[in-house]
């Protein structure tokens, strides 16, 4: 058999036309061999050379990043471009670089931004979707710290350029939403009988500086707030001073979503914006009861104390619980560690009301004082209270009899 070989191989050898096409054969593998390690040596140079960061715009950075090349101008030489609404990156300009490849330098270093539009995959809540945008920066002989040190720029540039207050980021999915700025909110918009309010702020504004001294004593640098009373007495306005005062976001968690499961909400609490109040409002919606209750959301009982304070929670960030009805929760979801202030929020006596009435009606201070007396000894909620003076904005005496508060029989049949 294998003469047979040996002489079929001589025979063809002896073919100029077989010689050629097997010399032909060799040569393209030979090519094809030195092709693919021309391409390995290159991906290899270009791993070494080059550092790459990819962003989309689910995240805050993404923002960050272009409000850093608008102020640096960066694309100011680009010659495609793309026109938007004027909210692309929320901060910008009314148009931003075209889908595509775009060459910058900075920093004396080449640059290569890659912008990809997918249209198909969309983000946001169904009345206000836009599609998933993706940025590919690439940076030659750069490190990435050049890269986030550019967001970083971008987001102190965010923190103060138009800024009308505090951020606000929404859970949308599996990522936080910056839906844009609030306005800012007084400490002295929340009206309260006597000084809890600037108790919980300076308690605040200790923990946010207190780092180190969480560190030395060897516990999780963490806080949590339980802000409960009747509907309408400002447990959502002192969340927005307390973040106003002390210069930081706001990260709402709607725990009482259907679709938001046990793992859904330790990443969230973990990946939550840094400098940023978590806020939990109606934590009570978890569950009816503990035990035997009727379960109304993807949450568990266990889920929500594990993301609270378990191995992996969040550290950092003080976390806020509101509730009208503080009866309704367990003890163990308010104990400390989870809940370590406890702040009431109630109705406020006829003195505290009359701060109100001045504020609405600042000249007018004998109104002021039949606003108080016609209130007596009856408590109202702030709510009710600015609902009132609303109404009647434009006539402080109608205003200063109080009819729409009083719910004293007796008075309301002498008016």
């Amino acid at each position: 058999m294998m003469d047979m070989i040996n002489s079929f191989l001589t025979d063809a050898l002896k073919s100029d036309f077989f010689a050629g096409g097997l010399a032909l054969g060799a040569f393209g593998i030979a090519v094809a061999s030195f092709r693919v390690g021309i391409i390995a040596l290159y991906k290899l140079v270009m791993r070494r050379v080059w550092v790459s960061l990819t962003l989309d715009n689910r995240s805050a950075a993404y923002r960050h990043f272009c409000i850093w090349m608008e102020h640096n101008n960066v694309l100011s030489k680009s010659r495609h471009v793309r026109m938007t609404d004027g909210r692309w990156a929320s901060g910008t300009k009314g148009y931003a670089p075209a889908p595509g490849l775009h060459w910058f330098l900075s920093q004396g270093k080449i640059c290569r931004l890659e912008r990809d539009i997918n249209e198909k995959s969309k983000i946001g809540n169904p009345h206000n979707q836009r599609p998933m945008e993706t940025l590919h920066v690439t940076v030659l002989f750069g490190r990435v710290a050049t890269i986030l040190g550019w967001i970083e720029v971008g987001r102190q540039i965010a923190q103060t350029k138009d800024r009308i207050g505090p951020g606000l980021h929404i859970l949308k999915g599996d990522y936080w939403d910056n839906v844009g700025d609030i306005p800012r909110r007084s400490m002295d918009t929340v009206v309260v009988d006597d000084d809890r309010v600037r108790r919980v702020l300076e308690d605040m504004r200790w923990f946010y500086s207190a780092s180190q001294w969480y560190a030395e004593r060897g516990v999780p640098w963490r806080r949590g707030y339980l802000f409960h009373g009747p509907t309408g007495t400002g447990k959502t306005s002192l969340i927005r001073a307390l973040a106003s005062e002390l210069s930081l976001d706001i990260a709402t968690l709607d725990v009482g979503r259907a679709t938001l499961t046990d793992d859904d909400l330790r990443e969230a609490m973990i990946c939550a914006p840094k400098r940023a109040l978590i806020a939990v409002e109606d934590v009570d919606a978890v569950f009816t009861q503990r035990t035997g209750g009727e379960k109304r959301t993807g949450v568990s009982f266990s889920g929500l104390l594990n993301a609270i304070d378990g191995v992996a929670a969040q550290e950092g960030s003080a976390l806020i619980m509101t509730t009208n009805h503080k009866e309704k929760l367990d003890p163990a979801l308010i104990r400390p560690g989870r809940a370590d202030v406890h702040t009431e929020l109630g109705l406020v006596n006829a003195k505290t009301a009359r701060q109100l009435f001045d504020r609405f009606f600042p000249n007018e201070a004998l109104l002021a004082e039949q606003f108080q007396e016609r209130l007596g000894i009856q408590k109202s909620s702030p709510a009710e209270i600015q609902g009132w003076l609303l109404a009647n904005s434009s006539d402080p005496s109608k205003a200063a009899l109080a009819a729409g508060l009083l719910r004293d029989p007796g008075i309301m049949a002498a008016e």
